[in-house]
């Protein structure tokens, strides 16, 4: 729900998803499909505070934006190269929960966020990186629920511009 983001945010649902008459972004015009705001950016790396800027816009399918809640990330770090790079934008769909596999955006302790991919274990959750050179990183059942640990969405989509 975009209320829970905007609330861990610090932000107006309005603000999220464009309406707010203050933000420095307009939305642009559409080509057909459904805008959706980039909210400042996310860790590839170690974890860090979330950003609640709209850095940018991004449009997907009408389709796509009937099926749920969607926004995009700016992805900041390399802990997920070669797939996702510094600077990509990842297209989240806001989910709760999600399934061993899944590339997820998370967010730790209320104000840090971090893209990784998620391995569920019945002592807690893993967060791995697809880069070699950093470790996982691993939260306990315990950990997740005082920290606490949330999964604000799988990663469906990564825009790349060259």
């Amino acid at each position: 729900m975009l209320s829970n983001i905007a609330s861990i945010l610090g932000v107006t649902v309005d603000y999220l998803v464009g309406r707010d008459p203050n933000a420095s972004s307009p939305i642009p015009q559409s080509t057909g499909g459904v805008w959706i705001p980039v909210l400042g950016e996310i860790a590839a790396g170690v974890p860090i505070e979330a950003v609640t800027d709209i850095v940018d816009y991004e449009e997907i399918t009408k389709e796509m934006a009937a099926s749920g809640e969607y926004f995009g990330l700016k992805v900041k770090g390399d802990s997920m190269d070669p797939q996702i790079l510094d600077s990509d934008v990842v297209i989240i769909k806001k989910e709760s929960s999600a399934d061993s596999g899944d590339v997820v955006a998370v967010l730790v302790n209320g104000d840090s966020a971090t893209v990784k991919r998620i391995k569920i274990r019945p002592e807690g959750i893993m967060l791995i990186p697809a880069n070699p050179k950093y470790e996982a990183m691993f939260y306990s059942c315990d950990d997740v629920v005082k920290l606490p640990v949330m999964i604000l969405g799988k990663v469906v989509e990564l825009r790349r511009k060259f």
